[in-house]
C-alpha cells in the first residue's frame, strides 16, 4: 500500500480517543482504532459507530497492517510504553497526548527510541491552538510587543479525591495537567531565560509543594510572574500586557481585551469555529500534525521544558540560561 493511503492509527477510545476520532473523521482522514479492552471497543462502537480494535497492541502491529502515523490518546502512565512499541514496529510519526511522559526520565528514553527507529515523536498542547489564543497573537506585533504576562495555574485540589488518576500521576500533577497554563504562558511570551521559583507547603496526593510563586524574564525580554495556591480557589488564567492593551485569557477559551483609559473588559466574540464544533484547539492541533508540525512540542523541547521550567517550579529552584 502507498505511504500517502496508510491509515493512521488511533491508540485509546476512552474520552480523549472519541474527540480524536470526531476531529479526524471530518477531516476525511482514513484511521483504525486501538484499545486495550473489548468494553471500551463496544463503547466506542456505540458511541461512533466505528469499530474498534481490541486486545494486544504488539500483536496487532505485527499481524495487522502497517503504519506511518498515530496518535496515541491513553492514560499518561502507558503514554511511554505504547509509544515505544509503535517505533517498534514501523512507525514514524507519533502524536502523543500531554505531557508525553510522566518524567524526564521516560521522556529520554522515547528520545533515544525515536533515533534508534529514526522517528519522529511530537506532544499536543492544545491549548497552543485555542482560537482564543490565534486571535491575541495576530495584535502582538513588532510595535506593540509583550512586555510582561502573568499567569495562575491553580488547580481545583478538593476535586482529586475523586479523581481516578494513580498516585503517580497525582503526585505529579503539575507536569500532567498544570503544564498545560505554564506551557501556554511560555509559547506566547517565549521561553525563560531567568526564572526565580518559590515553593511550599504539600497536599497529601501532591508532597512536593503546594503553593508556587515565581518571577523572571524571557527570551524576548518580557517580564514574567506567577502564582498557584492548590490550597486555596483559584482558577487557570493568563494575563498579556502590551504598550497598546491588556489581554485576559480567563477562561482560557476566552479573550477579554481592556483597551488605555478605560476599565472596560471586552470579550472577543468568535464565529462558528473549530473550537465550538470539536473540543477547543484540537482540530487545529491535528491539522498541525498532519501538515507542518508547528506549534507541536518535540521531545527535545519537553525535556528541556522539564529540567528548565517545571522542576525548577516544583522544587522552588532558580533557572538561568546564558
Amino acid at each position: 500500500m502507498p505511504n500517502h493511503i496508510k491509515p493512521t492509527l488511533l491508540v485509546g477510545a476512552g474520552n480523549m480517543g472519541l474527540e480524536y476520532a470526531k476531529v479526524l473523521n471530518s477531516m476525511n482522514k482514513a484511521f483504525h482504532v486501538f484499545t486495550r479492552t473489548e468494553r471500551t471497543a463496544i463503547q466506542f462502537n456505540e458511541l461512533t459507530g466505528k469499530q474498534a480494535l481490541f486486545g494486544n497492541l504488539e500483536q496487532l502491529l505485527s499481524e495487522g497492517p502497517s503504519y506511518d502515523k498515530a496518535i496515541v490518546a491513553v492514560s499518561i502512565e502507558h503514554l511511554k510504553e505504547v509509544a515505544i512499541t509503535l517505533m517498534q514496529n514501523g512507525v514514524k510519526e507519533i502524536l502523543l497526548e500531554k505531557p508525553g511522559a510522566v518524567s524526564a526520565d521516560e521522556l529520554k528514553e522515547l528520545q533515544a527510541a525515536s533515533q534508534i527507529f529514526n522517528a519522529k515523536i511530537l506532544i499536543g498542547y492544545n491549548r497552543r491552538f485555542y482560537e482564543s489564543v490565534q486571535k491575541m497573537l495576530t495584535f502582538i506585533t513588532e510595535d506593540n510587543p509583550i512586555r510582561s504576562i502573568q499567569f495562575d495555574f491553580t488547580e481545583l485540589s478538593k476535586q482529586m479525591k475523586k479523581n481516578y488518576n494513580s498516585d503517580k500521576i497525582k503526585s505529579n500533577w503539575l507536569i500532567a495537567n498544570s503544564s498545560h497554563v505554564i506551557d501556554l504562558a511560555f509559547f506566547i511570551a517565549g521561553k525563560p531565560k531567568l526564572l526565580q521559583c518559590y515553593s511550599t507547603d504539600n497536599l497529601a496526593w501532591h508532597p512536593k509543594a503546594a503553593i508556587f510563586t515565581g518571577a523572571g524574564v524571557t527570551i524576548n525580554n518580557a517580564l514574567f510572574s506567577y502564582h498557584a495556591n492548590w490550597k486555596s480557589p483559584g482558577r487557570w488564567g493568563i494575563e498579556v500586557m502590551t504598550d497598546q492593551y491588556k489581554f485576559v485569557l480567563q477562561p482560557l477559551e476566552r479573550l477579554y481585551i481592556m483597551k488605555h483609559n478605560s476599565f472596560v473588559v471586552e470579550e472577543v466574540y468568535f464565529p462558528k469555529s473549530h473550537d465550538t464544533e470539536f473540543k477547543p484547539g484540537l482540530f487545529k492541533q491535528v491539522q498541525a500534525f498532519f501538515s507542518d508540525k508547528r506549534n507541536l512540542v518535540d521531545v527535545a523541547e519537553q525535556i528541556q521544558n522539564f529540567d528548565l521550567i517545571y522542576t525548577p517550579i516544583i522544587f522552588g529552584h532558580k533557572m538561568e540560561i546564558e
